[in-house]
């Protein structure tokens, strides 16, 4: 973690120190992520012990190299990760805005496959849910994102990506091809579609050892104070389907009440459906500051889930969450 810190003063002091003849436009933000664990009634407790607090962060910079051209890394930080610090970068990639529709992306970024997004600030709830569960689960860049290039073409109402990248689950010598679509189909209605494909060896006996190739499709739709999202999975291995419906209520400026419902259909003998229902409350203490409250019921009776099976849910059980959130 020093030595991430440290590299990163010194590039930033390099780049403000630059002549102005190579002066870059550098804008920075991020987020401190503090939750506690209030009750952890399951058997697996992934996100976190009974009475633990965990605090997390991230240093984000994005840079405008040149008119068309962005550069952008974002690093986590995770000082209470298995009693030490641990940092990683989760994004670092070139933008080329070729022209007002066309666009070319590299590098590590986030998958916009997926209603939830990674970060804590992009969330309505503490916990993600399965189905972001299971893409995180199935990429080894982790944090559900991808590697490789992108290619943006933007019609009127419809964003086209075209991606070639590593293997999702990083199998050597392969590649997986990513096609997508942005749709924004009436006001206040977006909907995203796409097709990631990968390899699934099999391990001994047959078993495959990834969900093989992902569809995904989600919408949300904004009406006067309500949002309204949905989505819906398809693999072609261990994972049979899944969705999610939730909704979110903004009360005023101050308050807002989430719930979600999410449900997997597994596709390995032995291994059960699960779900969950999450309610959620989110406070706005002041413009970069949140007070989050949340609890989880988990219906997951696979207690001992076959090695085969993503590491998706919380196990059977229930979760109570608090979590202080601040942005800058």
């Amino acid at each position: 973690m020093k030595k991430i810190l440290v590299a990163s003063s010194l590039a930033l002091s390099a780049l403000t120190a630059a002549p102005s003849a190579m002066a870059i436009d550098i804008t920075p933000s991020g987020f401190v992520d503090f939750i506690w664990t209030l009750s952890d009634g399951t058997d697996v407790g992934k996100y976190g012990a009974e009475g633990r607090f965990d605090t997390s962060g991230e240093l984000d910079v994005e840079s405008k190299l040149e008119d068309g051209i962005m550069m952008r890394f974002d690093a986590d930080v995770n000082p209470s990760s298995g009693g030490g610090d641990s940092a990683r970068l989760e994004q670092i990639f070139l933008k080329w805005d070729i022209d007002q529709k066309m666009a070319l992306l590299g590098g590590v970024y986030n998958n916009n496959l997926t209603f939830e997004r990674e970060d804590a600030p992009d969330l309505y709830q503490i916990t993600h849910g399965q189905l972001w569960d299971i893409w995180e689960s199935t990429t080894s860049e982790g944090g559900n994102n991808l590697q490789g290039l992108e290619f943006n073409y933007q019609f009127k109402q419809v964003n086209l990506i075209v991606g070639y990248l590593n293997d999702l689950g990083d199998v050597a010598d392969k590649n997986s091809v990513k096609i997508a679509a942005e749709v924004t189909a009436v006001k206040n209605l977006d909907i995203v579609l796409g097709l990631i494909t990968q390899e699934s060896p099999t391990a001994a006996g047959g078993n495959p050892q990834s969900v093989g190739d992902i569809f995904d499709i989600f919408a949300k739709y904004k009406w006067n104070k309500w949002l309204f999202g949905g989505e819906i999975l398809l693999a072609d291995e261990q994972v049979d389907s899944g969705f999610m419906l939730m909704a979110n209520y903004q009360f005023n400026n101050k308050f807002s009440l989430t719930g979600r419902y999410d449900f997997v259909k597994y596709d390995v003998t032995g291994v059960d459906d699960t779900s969950s229902i999450t309610i959620a409350g989110l406070y706005s203490i002041s413009e970069n500051l949140f007070a989050n409250a949340e609890i989880r019921f988990n219906d997951d009776p696979n207690q001992s889930p076959t090695p085969f099976t993503p590491d998706v849910g919380e196990g059977d059980g229930t979760t109570a969450r608090l979590e202080l959130l601040a942005t800058f």
